[in-house]
């Protein structure tokens, strides 16, 4: 032993009506950090009981307002007070994470100073030609060539740590992040059902907040649509910009490592 301490590192996620993907992404974070807290916010689509078959930290969150970073930035300072995490990784239950340098919480305790790493997120898209049968992380083998706009972020734990609304940065009194190796396969839209319950769910969650009309804009507007149209029009919505019958060439075929 060269007399290094051993870091602990922690996941937190705050989910709800996930059913369909959340085992899947849960269990393989299990595999790559040392904790998983996770909030449920008032799921009815059996989420929280397949959470509690899992060896996590599970919570209720009974708020019906999308107050994400106040959320995410507790569960934070819970990983690092309850269970001593000196890193925190805020995941999302459509979310697959992984390094190709191996196992994330020994690539994070490997790194020295930065605080905040950053994590290339790639789009997964729902296609005509996806198997049926399989968790979607399986069967959506499809995503977009770039790397979405907008990276993830993992962060050392402090006690004046903010996780932003989106879960896609942080903010503290410290350097800018730097890139780390970390990858992030995202699935967030995976069937018409899906995507509706989604879009009505943001919606209702936007509603029960004081957060200005432009946060979370898209889920208000689909929320409108659902009470204008009906549920069928979301239906619509996801067919004509989340799902393609044929992959094109905007498209690869790269499944999760």
């Amino acid at each position: 032993g060269g007399g290094r301490l051993l870091m602990t590192v922690a996941a937190v996620s705050m989910v709800r009506d996930e059913a369909d993907i959340i085992e899947t992404t849960v269990r393989h974070m299990l595999t790559q950090v040392d904790v998983v807290i996770v909030a449920d916010n008032r799921s009815v689509d059996g989420t929280r009981e397949i959470v509690e078959q899992l060896p996590v930290h599970l919570l209720d969150d009974p708020e019906r307002g999308y107050y994400q970073s106040e959320k995410m930035t507790r569960l934070a300072h819970m990983a690092r007070v309850e269970h001593g995490a000196d890193w925190v990784v805020p995941f999302d239950a459509d979310e697959w994470w992984y390094s190709p340098h191996g196992r994330i919480g020994d690539v994070l305790e490997g790194l020295d100073a930065w605080p905040i790493v950053t994590a290339e997120l790639y789009d997964h898209v729902a296609t005509g030609v996806d198997p049926d049968g399989l968790s979607p992380v399986q069967s959506m083998g499809w995503r977009r060539r770039t790397a979405a706009p907008l990276p993830k972020v993992a962060c050392r734990t402090a006690p004046d740590l903010v996780i932003e609304q989106g879960n896609h940065g942080a903010r503290y009194d410290a350097p800018a992040p730097q890139t780390s190796g970390l990858v992030v396969r995202h699935f967030p839209y995976r069937s018409a059902e899906q995507f509706a319950r989604k879009a009505v769910n943001g919606a209702e969650a936007y509603a029960a907040t004081d957060l200005p009309e432009d946060v979370g804009r898209h889920w208000r507007e689909y929320g409108r649509i659902a009470a204008e149209c009906g549920v069928e029009a979301l239906h619509d919505v996801f067919r004509r910009w989340f799902w393609v019958a044929e992959p094109s060439d905007d498209l690869i075929f790269d499944p999760v490592p």
